[in-house]
């Protein structure tokens, strides 16, 4: 399974019993599922050929991650047809039965693909009831079993999905800081609205670091600035980092520190 872009192990799109598109709405949770019973991807895609349902993934005993309806459309699968436009299916399989319970390898996967599909999506980290729900959230059921609020693995499974979040949030991080020394080795490349800077009292917008010197570009025209970066660099397309997003980065004040602290930053006013 590739968790970054979201493509499963294996793929058997059905082309029956779900609705194309989402009737513009978009994604705002997952619902998670168990099979009550212990399906292979395929034993899923068969079943969905004569029931009338279905979801976007199912996750196997040995962990196989398995996408049945594309993400782009519409699964029969929480009983709540405005829920199922705004949601992502998982289905989990049972490897027993009495009492329900899923493998471990199941557990992890599932749990992972949910971390996945909150990043993807935008919804933030994992939160049961507020972008992560059971199918008895919906509809009058008692799946998804063993990972509903009180089943024996609900714990472990919203904690498992917070840490697989958590720790693709701590990658894309230490990913950035190498992105951001590449330039500073360089001297190219310009970092927008570090939120370190606003709490130095410093201004957002542009800043280029270099080796020894950071440089502030203070002017509100953030697009004269990249061109007269540009000039300065003879025309030599620019790099850019845009950091509102990002909420702290305190590695961006370390650079600054080490580079004579933010009273050495020089102004340098585009207009």
């Amino acid at each position: 399974m590739d968790w970054g872009s979201l493509v499963a192990d294996e793929t058997r799109i059905l082309t029956r019993h779900y609705t194309a598109g989402r009737g513009g709405h978009s994604i705002d949770k997952v619902i998670v599922h168990h099979n009550d019973g212990d399906l292979s991807v395929g034993g899923a895609y068969d079943v969905w050929q004569t029931r009338a349902a279905s979801a976007h993934y199912q996750v196997t005993s040995d962990g196989t991650v398995g996408q049945l309806v594309w993400d782009r459309d519409t699964a029969w699968h929480a009983g709540n047809w405005r829920a199922n436009q705004a949601s992502i299916g998982i289905e989990h399989a049972d490897c027993s039965r009495s009492p329900y319970r899923i493998s471990g390898a199941c557990l992890d996967s599932g749990a992972h693909l949910v971390a996945a599909v909150c990043r993807r999506y935008g919804l933030g980290r994992p939160e049961w009831g507020v972008n992560l729900f059971g199918h008895s959230d919906f509809a009058a059921t008692e799946c998804p079993a063993s990972l509903a609020v009180g089943g024996s693995q609900h714990d472990e499974y919203v904690a498992r999905a917070q840490a697989w979040y958590d720790d693709a949030e701590e990658a894309d991080k230490t990913s950035t800081i190498g992105e951001v020394e590449g330039m500073a080795a360089t001297g190219l490349g310009i970092i927008v609205n570090p939120q370190s800077a606003v709490s130095a009292g410093h201004a957002g917008g542009l800043y280029r670091v270099t080796a020894d010197r950071v440089y502030h570009y203070t002017n509100a025209d953030q697009p004269r600035a990249d061109d007269m970066l540009s000039q300065a660099l003879c025309g030599e397309p620019v790099p850019r980092l845009d950091m509102s997003g990002y909420g702290s980065d305190p590695w961006f004040d370390r650079m600054v520190q080490a580079r004579g602290g933010w009273p050495a930053v020089v102004e340098c006013p585009a207009s």
